[in-house]
């Protein structure tokens, strides 16, 4: 198995864009299975709410796919 090593240079400026991490085709895949499995959680959580607790927040239903995503706005 190889493994590659990529340097980011230390730097105190946070408007600095890092250079991508070269993750290649296998590091996208299980970067996305890795975000859906924190999506698909999220969405296991907010179905054990109750109404109570869907008021309380100001959220509904409809908006648990936006909130797994990380795109909902109020």
């Amino acid at each position: 198995m190889a493994t590659f090593w990529n340097s980011v240079p230390h730097t105190d400026s946070a408007n600095v864009k890092l250079p991508s991490l070269g993750l290649g085709l296998v590091g996208r895949i299980f970067a996305f299975i890795g975000e859906r499995r924190a999506q698909l959680e999220t969405m296991r959580e907010l179905s054990r709410l109750d109404e109570r607790d869907l008021h309380d927040l100001s959220i509904s239903p409809y908006d648990f796919n936006d909130i797994a995503r990380g795109t909902f706005r109020r």
